[in-house]
């Protein structure tokens, strides 16, 4: 046993003081308890404040070495489809090492941010022709390489490709992301399940596989109690092609291919109307909104207090990774929802609320579950994923313990993440 004693402890019970942190041999927190003169302190951390660590529910590691670079005119009318092209054009450069090499650099910045697990939604599978590596999972290791070097705790959301649209083949610049049967996905899913890599499902989206795969995807995660990820609503216009093809919205269409239930997440849901919302409450499946990047495409905002209103969880990716800041991935959750709906305090747990604790709980807890994962709260029983607050920062200047997260959330940035810890180990 040892134990972590800073000055406070944020616990599902709000902040305490005077608290330690007992973490047992397996990396498992075992109690958290007051600090007494007898207690034998392996880590004193004054001047912090201990957090559990966030979790970024989605992320596409390859697209951080995009940052920056896509801002220039790509076409006369900028949007997500023209991004999409420069996205495509950096799939197309990577191999294995490459890609190991940009996971590393990547998921270190993502620790020292303070993300202590990932969703990896990964679809860079084969070489540029789609013609499979020697070894069929080869990228999918060099991903799982960086985060194990890193310290990173990890889901594979391992990503089912087939088409470029409704009955269309893919085009030259997809062929590598595409197998060629949905029982060939499924072996290469298999291989890393028995192997014992944490790994989910993802078909990319409706328009990226027929129903024939949705199904056959849906029926494993079943079986396997694996989480199922998808993009759904993200833009009008693949709202507007699953209609015509299918006579549906996409998560009527996931649903109807029996794809929603309890481990589904769906990603984005931007453009999701009432029948959908409703649909998705039903199912217990949650929404992970990814404001940074949403706003980078100009993809529009999501409609949180629908989402909320119906009891939907929220949890949060940095998807493209053109930010890693949880703090500013949450903010922009609430400043765009102000937005939407012109009014303060959107993302709250009831009316009387602030959003502080709301948002901490998206940016964590709601995220390891989404993934499948017991974590996300200091707590004994829940793995010692934490994150340290310098109290001294001059950002959180005049906190207070009773709205020290708000003071966070809206006043600071990641800067103020001073130490992590992945399952007790200090890892940034």
């Amino acid at each position: 046993m040892r134990y972590l004693a800073p000055d406070y402890v944020y616990t599902p019970a709000g902040l305490q003081a005077g608290m330690a942190v007992g973490i047992a041999d397996d990396g498992q927190i075992s109690e958290v308890v007051p600090r007494s003169a007898e207690m034998p302190v392996t880590d004193p951390l004054p001047g912090i404040a201990l957090l559990p660590g966030f979790v970024n529910t989605h992320s596409h590691v390859f697209q951080r070495a995009l940052r920056g670079h896509t801002h220039r005119p790509l076409s006369r009318q900028d949007t997500f489809w023209s991004w999409r092209r420069a996205m495509y054009a950096e799939a197309g450069r990577l191999n294995p090492d490459l890609l190991y090499a940009s996971a590393l650099r990547t998921y270190r910045e993502m620790l020292a941010a303070g993300y202590t697990t990932v969703g990896e939604f990964h679809y860079v599978h084969h070489q540029a022709d789609g013609t499979p590596y020697a070894n069929p999972n080869a990228m999918s290791e060099a991903v799982l390489q960086a985060g194990r070097e890193v310290g990173l705790r990890m889901v594979l959301l391992m990503t089912a490709y087939a088409q470029s649209g409704f009955g269309q083949p893919p085009e030259r610049d997809q062929r590598r992301f595409c197998d060629a049967s949905v029982e060939a996905y499924l072996a290469r899913v298999e291989d890393l399940r028995v192997a014992g890599v944490p790994v989910g499902v993802a078909p990319h989206s409706v328009r990226a596989v027929p129903e024939s795969w949705l199904r056959a995807i849906a029926e494993y995660s079943r079986a396997y109690g694996l989480p199922l990820h998808v993009h759904a609503d993200e833009q009008m216009a693949e709202i507007e092609q699953t209609q015509a093809a299918c006579g549906c919205t996409p998560i009527e269409l996931l649903d109807r291919c029996g794809a929603l239930h309890a481990l589904t997440t769906v990603v984005h849901a931007t453009h999701a109307n009432a029948t959908e919302i409703a649909l998705l409450a039903r199912s217990g499946c949650t929404v992970c909104v990814c404001p940074t990047t949403e706003g980078d495409l100009g993809d529009g905002i999501a409609p949180y207090a629908e989402l909320l209103s119906a009891g939907i969880p929220l949890a949060i990716g940095a998807d493209s990774n053109t930010r890693l800041d949880p703090l500013e991935e949450l903010r922009w959750a609430e400043y765009t929802a102000r937005m939407r709906y012109q009014r303060r305090r959107v993302l709250v747990a009831d009316e009387l609320a602030a959003p502080g604790p709301y948002l901490l709980a998206a940016g964590t807890k709601r995220g390891a579950s989404a993934l499948g994962l017991v974590a996300g709260e200091i707590s004994p029983g829940q793995p010692a994923d934490l994150v340290a607050l310098d109290l001294h920062h001059l950002s959180l200047a005049g906190w207070n313990a009773s709205d020290i997260v708000d003071v966070l959330f809206f006043g600071a940035s990641a800067e103020v993440f001073v130490g992590t810890w992945v399952q007790g180990r200090k890892v940034s």
